[in-house]
């Protein structure tokens, strides 16, 4: 009998021998060639609604957050993760930000002391958390003690219903489904606007490829 997914399965993928080989694997091969979202787009999408004043939940290896355009003394930056790997790698490509750093799981309530935040980004996050989206939302509820009233939240996340495939991103998006790298079957455009609409006033949701961007601001 298998057991039931956690937020530990998508975690695992990145052991401390994984990451110097991800960027390259995700940003250069997957996001392109499979996903068919450049990494470009998330690299623009941090330019256009990261804040000085910011938080990265789910931070990976850090790709996008080290291309920000701000110097290291012009923003305060904190990394949010479950896996401690992928914190202390982050940590040290971003030191000249001086990052705070916190190990949660972001399906919980995030509780920390520190001020509040302007931007908050889920970079890749939501594909790798448990259930369908409306489970996931549980995450959008997690981050709300860590926003200020007018935050802004962005990231994307991979989907598998309402979009174009191909037969290399079926067949990917099998693989590491059945690896439980990737969770999320049911994951569409529609539905993660639905979630966001529940809790910010004004949101946007673009698919390029395989790939839902998304932008939200002003929680209810």
């Amino acid at each position: 009998m298998r057991t039931a997914r956690t937020t530990q399965d998508g975690a695992r993928i990145y052991r401390a021998l994984l990451l110097p080989f991800y960027d390259f694997l995700i940003m250069k091969v997957l996001s392109p060639y499979v996903w068919r979202c450049p990494s470009h787009h998330y690299v623009d999408l941090y330019r256009n609604f990261m804040s000085r004043n910011h938080a990265d939940i789910g931070v990976g290896t850090g790709y996008v957050l080290d291309r920000c355009e701000f110097k290291p003394d012009e923003a305060r930056i904190a990394l949010f993760d479950l896996q401690q790997n992928c914190l202390d790698y982050t940590a040290k490509r971003l030191a000249r930000f001086h990052p705070e750093v916190y190990q949660c799981d972001a399906m919980e309530a995030i509780r920390v002391t520190a001020d509040r935040f302007d931007s908050i980004a889920l970079g890749g996050i939501l594909h790798c958390v448990p259930g369908n989206m409306e489970k996931k939302g549980a995450v959008f509820e997690a981050i709300k003690p860590l926003m200020r009233s007018g935050a802004n939240l962005f990231g994307y996340t991979i989907l598998n219903q309402g979009i174009k495939k191909t037969l290399v991103s079926r067949m990917i998006y099998f693989i590491l489904q059945k690896l439980r790298v990737i969770n999320g079957l049911d994951d569409s455009a529609y539905q993660l606007s639905l979630e966001l609409k529940k809790r910010f006033k004004f949101i946007n949701v673009k698919v390029i490829g395989c790939v839902a961007l998304f932008a939200a601001h002003s929680p209810i």
